[in-house]
């Protein structure tokens, strides 16, 4: 078994950071959102993405819902961010 205490370091902090956004979202938005709910208001707000690609220290969008993704891949399955998306996808 081949243990790497930095790897651990940085996926710890990397969860610290995105968890901290997540309570920077609720703070500012004024009430309790749940995780699909703080999804949406990042992919809605750039501020919102430039903050956690900043904190994080992604390159692209796509990392940025990759981020999402990976704590919770239920996100994926959210019926609210599925009707978000196809909203969206009306407008256009």
């Amino acid at each position: 078994m081949n243990f790497d205490p930095s790897s651990d370091i940085i996926t710890e902090e990397s969860d610290h950071l995105f968890l901290s956004y997540c309570t920077f979202v609720n703070l500012i938005k004024g009430k309790k959102l749940s995780l699909q709910n703080v999804f949406v208001a990042t992919l809605e707000d750039d501020k919102l993405q430039n903050i956690l690609k900043m904190l994080l220290t992604l390159d692209s969008d796509q990392e940025l819902v990759r981020v999402f993704l990976d704590f919770d891949p239920s996100i994926a399955k959210s019926k609210f961010v599925t009707k978000w998306i196809n909203q969206k996808n009306k407008k256009k």
